[in-house]
């Protein structure tokens, strides 16, 4: 496994109690990055380079999100992009994450009612399935999503300060008057644009279509090779069956703290392989649109805040 990691300056301003000020300065440089072709270019290359042995999984945090136009721009205009011939161009990578994105869901929002209108959930088959003749037999088994964006239920810096920003901002530039937009999967229902400007996609009730839920502790599946990251093992080879998936507590010694529940404690002595604490979770569909592009509401014991993944 081989990983590339691209980013710039997270925090501009670094006196206490003056760095949420930066927001708006973090936002455009953001934007900055993601308008210079030279970045996605590099993203992409790197992405083939990788994809040709192996599969390939592009992952950003925040405000990397922007980035991409990669994630509205380049990565829905691959899914979507249909060439002459009526075959959907494919992208570079196998699937998208991120987490706790710091963009509006405005492009989620389109990108969702887009593939809403392409694909339609089969229960039998357990799978999106075309809609339209231009996509005529194209079949996308329903755990394998172009799209994942993952959401801690606590972290305040999407939930609660970026939609202070964002509403801040529309007032000092006097951007009262919003137009109404249908919420993909709906049936017709309209609400304000500014529901989807002023909050984030995994922040964003009409948007969210799963949640995590727990299913207790659990012992791990028999004859993992793994020493280290076993749940990693064991959630590969088990394919997030039923839309179930495990977690254990770190046990690596890769790590300098260890963290339980997002306190850190740089004495405690992890548990060692064979003796983790072993937990499983599964995903549950929300009720709003089921298309190959999930957001996903995680619990905090999973992902602490805006940037701790803790089990």
């Amino acid at each position: 496994m081989i990983g590339v990691y691209i980013g710039w300056r997270g925090r501009d301003l670094t006196v206490p109690g003056l760095s949420l000020f930066g927001f708006w300065s973090r936002k455009s440089a953001g934007q900055i990055v993601a308008s210079q072709n030279g970045c996605l270019a590099a993203i992409s290359e790197l992405a083939l380079a990788a994809r040709a042995p192996d599969k390939t999984i592009i992952i950003a945090c925040s405000l990397a999100i922007r980035l991409a136009d990669w994630y509205w721009g380049t990565i829905s205009h691959s899914i979507l992009d249909a060439g002459s011939n009526g075959v959907r161009n494919s992208s570079p990578w196998d699937m998208a994450v991120a987490f706790n994105s710091a963009d509006s869901s405005i492009g989620s929002r389109q990108l969702m009612a887009e593939l809403n209108y392409l694909y339609k959930y089969d229960e039998s088959r357990q799978a999106y399935v075309a809609r339209t003749s231009l996509e005529s037999g194209v079949v996308i088994k329903e755990n394998h999503p172009f799209l994942v964006i993952l959401q801690s239920e606590n972290d305040q810096a999407t939930g609660t300060y970026f939609p202070i920003g964002t509403s801040a901002y529309n007032a000092m530039n006097l951007r009262f008057h919003w137009d109404k937009v249908s919420v993909p999967g709906r049936h017709g229902l309209k609400v304000s644009e500014q529901q989807f400007y002023t909050r984030t996609p995994g922040n964003n009730p009409y948007l969210v279509n799963y949640y995590v839920t727990p299913l207790g502790e659990t012992t791990p599946p028999l004859d993992l090779r793994a020493q280290e990251n076993r749940a990693f093992e064991a959630n590969i080879r088990e394919n997030i069956r039923d839309k179930m998936f495990y977690t254990s507590e770190r046990n690596d010694g890769h790590e300098d703290r260890f963290c339980r529940n997002g306190s850190y404690n740089p004495d405690e002595i992890r548990p060692s392989t064979g003796k983790e604490v072993w937990r499983r979770w599964q995903f549950v569909y929300s009720g709003n649109a089921r298309v190959p592009f999930w957001i996903v509401r995680v619990p905090k014991d999973i992902i602490w805040g805006h940037g701790r993944v803790v089990e």
